[in-house]
């Protein structure tokens, strides 16, 4: 909506002029007004401050370029005040057009032809003003200002400051400022403030920002601040401080490392000598010669998911802040295996006494009976009675009883247990170990222990039978010799 409005002298300049005073404290106390043309002659699209400086005496000719101002944002203003004076009477006027910041215009024609102090009241918060001419005859501009509420809330101080230096530079980075009247950042360097556009450290075109400074002194320290400023000069709270000391390239490695392992189930466990230097950064794992992983300052490593049986070598080497890495420590090879729980068995009277020594890491045992898993147990039992119940049987040609570890990850371990005692009666479950080896171990074991028992048997059921052949056998022969003679 376009209002238009012509307002006459308020004041005027033929009787006496406004006290210098009347211009200042107000939201454009000396800042520079956009403006194409200046009296002496200056390039068009340049600023002036003249027209903002408090003096009364200084003005601009609009001829026939124009005043402008764009504030950052929307503007609490109550008012606009200018000294100005119009050559060519009334039927000339100075052009004031007023954007509000709901994008509705409001257009003043100022008349006066005498210096004359004018007042333009506004409505609504204001977002920007332009001065020109409505025809040929000059308009000079003394002063001007917009007053009403100024802005005091300072902008949000930058984020994620932080540095690093390197030979004779230091490099600082923070995040973007995002007020709508954000004007520039102020980098104070042992107190010594210098201001930084936003154009100047957008280096990255991200939403990061980076100020490099170069020439510094190696050897010494510097501390840094950094706070962001806004149009009206509110200024943020300080951030940092960052302490950062340039120096020449480093070019020495930490010390190597010393490197130990210990093999687990399907794991294996790294540890080595930790790293005394001040620039230390971490350490780089190597597997079977190549790199498996990189670490933080930590100086031990638990590696998972890997193949029992199977022997992997590990080397480890340092590395600091300036990328320097030493060499590698000595190699250890390891190999993960399954843990294995110590057990033994013992027959007792109507039941299978099973024990077994403590297995590191168990969190458990699972009992089990010629491969079949009885009970489960805590990690604080060292025997367990398999009863005939649980389907022991003294006459099975195989009782065999087993504790098997539980770990943390849910894994089982295996038992050492070697006795497979033998005995009369068949297996519960025959078919759980019946096969040529078995069989074959069987028949072994009970030759062995029955061989002499079975011969003696068998020589007294067969003694008389052979007897009886002797008998005849000798026989046989006398006769056949009496013929012969």
């Amino acid at each position: 909506m376009l209002l238009c409005m012509i307002l006459v002298p308020f004041f005027s300049a033929s009787h006496s002029y406004a006290a210098a005073e009347t211009y200042t404290k107000g939201l454009l106390d000396g800042k520079p007004i956009d403006w194409v043309n200046f009296r002496g002659g200056a390039p068009t699209g340049t600023q002036t401050s003249l027209v903002t400086d408090g003096n009364l005496e200084n003005y601009v000719v609009l001829d026939p370029y124009v005043l402008s101002y764009t504030f950052p944002g929307a503007v609490d203003a109550e008012n606009i005040k200018i000294r100005y004076r119009v050559d060519g009477g009334l039927d000339n006027a100075l052009v004031v057009t007023v954007v509000y910041a709901d994008g509705s215009t409001n257009l003043v024609r100022l008349v006066g032809s005498t210096v004359t102090d004018g007042v333009i009241p506004l409505s609504k918060p204001l977002k920007k003003f332009t001065l020109s001419k409505s025809n040929g005859f000059n308009r000079y501009i003394y002063e001007l200002n917009v007053f009403g509420t100024p802005d005091t809330t300072p902008p949000a101080a930058p984020t994620g400051f932080n540095g690093t230096a390197g030979d004779s530079t230091v490099t600082l980075n923070f995040g973007r400022n995002t007020e709508t009247d954000f004007s520039h950042y102020v980098l104070y360097t042992d107190g010594v403030p210098k201001k930084y556009l936003d154009a100047e450290v957008d280096l990255e075109k991200t939403n990061s920002r980076k100020i490099l400074l170069t020439g510094l002194d190696n050897g010494k320290k510097y501390t840094f601040y950094l706070t962001a400023v806004d149009a009206d000069g509110n200024e943020s709270v300080r951030a940092g401080p960052i302490i950062l000391t340039p120096r020449l390239p480093d070019t020495i490695p930490p010390a190597v490392p010393t490197l130990s392992g210990q093999a687990g189930n399907e794991s294996v466990e790294l540890q080595w000598t930790p790293g005394k230097e001040d620039d230390l950064a971490g350490y780089m794992i190597y597997q079977n010669g190549t790199t498996l992983r990189k670490l933080g300052v930590d100086n031990r490593l638990k590696i998972t998911r890997l193949q029992n049986n199977k022997t992997y070598s590990y080397e480890v080497s340092a590395f600091d802040t300036s990328g320097n890495e030493s060499a590698r420590s000595n190699m250890v090879s390891v190999t993960p295996k399954n843990p294995v729980t110590e057990t033994e068995q013992e027959a007792k009277d109507g039941y299978l006494l099973v024990t077994w020594t403590e297995t590191e890491g168990a969190t458990g045992y699972k009992i089990y009976l010629n491969g079949r898993l009885v009970d489960t147990v805590g990690p604080g039992i060292r025997e367990y009675r398999i009863t005939r119940a649980m389907g022991y049987n003294p006459a099975n040609l195989v009782n065999k009883g087993e504790a098997r570890a539980i770990f943390k990850d849910g894994s089982e371990g295996g038992s050492s247990n070697p006795n497979t005692p033998p005995g009369g009666g068949f297996l519960d479950n025959p078919l759980s170990f019946i096969g040529i080896p078995e069989m074959l171990k069987t028949s072994i074991s009970f030759l062995t222990m029955y061989a002499p028992f079975i011969l003696i048997a068998l020589a007294a059921v067969f003694s008389p039978v052979l007897y009886e052949l002797l008998v005849r056998l000798i026989a046989w022969l006398s006769k056949k010799n009496l013929k012969g003679s």
